[in-house]
């Protein structure tokens, strides 16, 4: 298994398509306390800058939860471009990370995934991994850069009720970390491409939201562009608001 999680950054780049191999700038590290946080240190942030590492000392998630992040896990964030000047929709970016990992683990490790609301995604009731957009602001105030970053428990050991990993899956297939970042960086890159609208369809593919029952009764009907859910009386539940599903749903 060693040799699956050893990280190559020439073997990377040579994963990675022609157009992306030319504006992605790689950075590979063995420890960082976080590759986010490292990402929103640099100046100027520019975009396609990726930092990756073997493990992080303070990974984090979403609402600032702890993301636990040994060796052997895919722990990488990237500077996206973004379109100054124009409101920014952080779900966009989310939504676009989720299903590039869910394809990737799709087509490298032949295994179905699903995507949680918002930024989690999950085998069976197990989390494997976790996204984290965060947007970095300039002296002035305004919108400097978008960070996005990744944690997949790849081939960690973690594993209890609620976590679980991919290693049984990575073993089988013999697919190393190397090979599962080339081929995730290659579906951001698409996804980062499309409108609004395809991308909320491929989350809601992933999801499976559209149709789940909460436990008031409620029922999902759609799925917005900036993420809002809208339940069956037409309220609306925004990013961050939380909502409880009803078991089996």
């Amino acid at each position: 298994m060693t040799n699956l999680i050893q990280i190559d950054r020439q073997q990377i780049e040579e994963g990675l398509t022609p157009d992306l191999k030319q504006r992605l700038l790689l950075e590979v590290h063995a420890t960082l306390e976080s590759t986010n946080h490292y990402l929103k240190q640099q100046t100027p942030l520019m975009p396609w800058h990726a930092v990756m590492a073997t493990q992080q000392t303070s990974g984090r998630g979403q609402h600032g939860h702890i993301f636990n992040s040994p060796l052997g896990g895919l722990y990488l964030s990237v500077t996206v471009p973004f379109e100054k000047n124009k409101l920014v929709n952080a779900f966009r970016y989310t939504a676009v990370a989720g299903v590039a990992v869910a394809e990737t683990i799709d087509a490298m490790l032949h295994k179905q995934v699903r995507l949680k609301w918002v930024n989690d995604v999950y085998d069976h009731q197990r989390k494997i991994a976790g996204i984290l957009t965060e947007g970095v602001l300039n002296p002035e105030g305004t919108l400097a850069g978008i960070v996005v970053g990744v944690g997949v428990n790849f081939a960690s050991t973690i594993a209890t009720q609620q976590i679980g990993n991919l290693s049984q899956a990575v073993n089988a297939h013999q697919v190393n970390i190397n090979q599962f970042c080339a081929a995730y960086l290659n579906q951001l890159a698409v996804g980062l491409s499309q409108a609004d609208e395809v991308i909320v369809d491929r989350y809601c593919d992933w999801s499976a939201i559209i149709g789940r029952h909460l436990q008031n009764g409620l029922v999902i009907t759609q799925l917005l562009t900036d993420g809002t859910i809208v339940l069956s009386n037409g309220a609306h539940v925004a990013v961050g608001q939380k909502i409880n599903f009803m078991e089996g749903s």
